[in-house]
């Protein structure tokens, strides 16, 4: 068991999301789930930031093909991956666009 493992339980505070990507795997994961939650935008735009929804994963449940433009569903809604921002820590923030 991972030390993150009881927060991305569903059972406490996790959400269970679908990972479809365009490279055709498909992985079920928990993470904690964001509404609403602001980022900073990675690209040309030095010091720009915008609120997006954002799920929160172990590192090591990213899928290895994992890219922007991916699928995920949460609540059976369906997003689009934006970008993905692993924090060195064994976290990575999945920025997504409700689609």
């Amino acid at each position: 068991m991972d030390d993150w493992d009881v927060f991305f339980d569903p059972a406490d505070f996790g959400q269970s999301a679908a990972w479809d990507t365009q490279a055709g795997d498909f992985v079920n994961l928990d993470g904690i789930f964001e509404e609403a939650r602001e980022v900073a935008l990675s690209g040309d735009t030095v010091g720009a930031s915008a609120v997006l929804p954002v799920l929160t994963v172990a590192t090591s449940q990213v899928p290895a093909t994992a890219a922007q433009g991916d699928d995920l569903e949460i609540n059976s809604v369906n997003y689009r991956v934006t970008d993905i921002q692993p924090d060195g820590s064994g976290l990575t923030r999945v920025v997504l666009e409700r689609t």
